[in-house]
């Protein structure tokens, strides 16, 4: 994701710089889409040994990671990305355990595979970023599929914690910047579709549904620890300003309290549960 311009305050700093950036995005949304992953790669069939998959958009290889850690071993997997902290991760841990892992810097929009080249490409939470509201990432993955192979995408539906943060940015930096809206209106799944049958899939073999999960957490050190992180990582959408590094404690506190009362977060016995919620397709070529 390539926003944060401005001035990067010194605590955001300490929270996005090299692997730290990782780190915090993994501690975070990470939980998340790592949920989201689990229940998208069910809803294709069971992946052969021998299988070619892409990993598309991986980030840390969070689709990497769930496939191995269920002793698929058999496989071979291309990692792509276009963030160099997230693949040098990836590539530093894939080497140290003998993954069948290759990690390249790409564009899911153009990427340099031959075509009919995979068995399954799953991009989890990032069409959503790509060029043509998603259209140039669908029609290469159409491309570089096998036929009879599926791709697995999908993008947010609702989140908890995305209203909040518009409203932190509102209030410290005022309304003549207002905070970016999305380009394209993803929440419904219309989108999604449309793109994946724009891209050549074939409407009939997309099967398109949405599915909801929740963080919970100690709602002490560790959900202000939490709620810091998300902002970090977030909070540049709108672009830094020279507030942030002077108000950002009390930005955190804001966004910590206006999350406890938003709906979608639960807050008892000592835990806070926020959800978020997806749409998925899985389409066959």
């Amino acid at each position: 994701m390539a926003f944060n311009a401005g001035p990067l305050p010194k605590q955001a700093a300490a929270l996005l710089t090299g692997k730290a950036k990782v780190a915090t995005y993994e501690s975070t949304g990470g939980k998340t889409t790592f949920k989201f992953a689990a229940h998208n790669l069910a809803l294709v069939p069971a992946i052969k040994p021998g299988s070619t998959i892409h990993d598309n958009a991986c980030g840390a290889g969070t689709v990497s990671r769930y496939i191995l850690q269920n002793g698929l071993l058999d496989v071979k997997i291309h990692a792509t990305d276009i963030d160099q902290p997230f693949l040098d991760v990836l590539a530093e841990d894939a080497a140290q355990h003998g993954w069948p892992v290759e990690v390249s810097n790409q564009k899911s929009e153009a990427t340099s595979f031959d075509d009919a080249f995979f068995d399954y490409d799953i991009m989890n939470i990032g069409i959503i970023f790509m060029s043509s509201a998603g259209l140039d990432a669908t029609r290469e993955m159409h491309r570089t599929l096998k036929p009879g192979g599926f791709a697995v995408v999908n993008c947010w539906k609702a989140i908890t914690w995305m209203l909040p943060i518009m409203l932190v940015h509102k209030a410290f930096r005022g309304e003549a910047t207002p905070f970016p809206a999305p380009p394209v209106n993803w929440t419904d799944g219309t989108q999604l579709r449309k793109v994946l049958v724009d891209a050549g899939f074939e409407e009939t073999k997309i099967h398109l549904e949405s599915h909801e999960v929740s963080t919970v957490l100690d709602e002490g050190e560790e959900f202000r620890e939490w709620v810091e992180k998300t902002w970090a990582f977030l909070a540049g959408i709108g672009g830094w300003h020279q507030v942030d590094e002077e108000k950002w404690d009390e930005e955190v506190d804001m966004l910590a309290a206006l999350l406890k009362k938003q709906p979608g977060t639960m807050v008892e016995g000592g835990k806070v549960t926020m959800t978020a919620s997806q749409w998925v397709a899985v389409a066959e070529k």
